[in-house]
């Protein structure tokens, strides 16, 4: 009668360890699919930071170009004082093109700086995942080991 029991008992406790592992399989599989939405979005997110980087890019070349334009201006402006009359209007739109472009530069370098954190923040993030993931399966690996050593006779 007690080889019955034990014997029972061993079905029982099997099917609750199957369970377990099943249970734990599929909060693996879950940390995986959520793993690789991640990883899309951070590849997606390193489009976007190249593409603003272009794009500040272009905008450095741009305020070069109208610090060049000044300057320019300013020489004809010594040769010709007719001119500067006629050009100071048009010298200060420039200046103030610039000032604009140089606070849209800030803005952009204040963007590229919080999309940065952002990135850092989903990489520790994607880190912990990545943790608890192994951790997982460490568990799961001897709980298995365990599960064969009480099977050996």
């Amino acid at each position: 009668m007690n080889a019955r029991w034990f014997t029972i008992l061993n079905a029982v406790g099997c099917l609750i360890l199957a369970g377990f592992i099943f249970v734990q399989w599929l909060g693996g599989e879950k940390l995986e699919d959520e793993l690789q939405a991640a990883r899309r979005q951070a590849a997606e997110e390193g489009k976007a930071r190249a593409e603003a980087e272009k794009h500040a890019a272009g905008l450095s070349s741009d305020i070069e170009g109208l610090k060049t334009s000044i300057d320019l201006i300013r020489r004809d402006a010594e040769d010709q004082v007719k001119v500067i009359k006629e050009q100071a209007g048009h010298a200060q739109e420039l200046h103030a093109n610039l000032v604009q472009a140089q606070e849209q530069m800030k803005l952009m370098d204040e963007a590229i700086k919080a999309r940065d954190e952002a990135i850092q923040g989903r990489d520790a993030k994607l880190k912990e995942y990545s943790d608890a993931l192994l951790a997982t399966r460490k568990r799961l690996d001897e709980a298995v080991a365990k599960l064969k050593e009480a099977a050996k006779p």
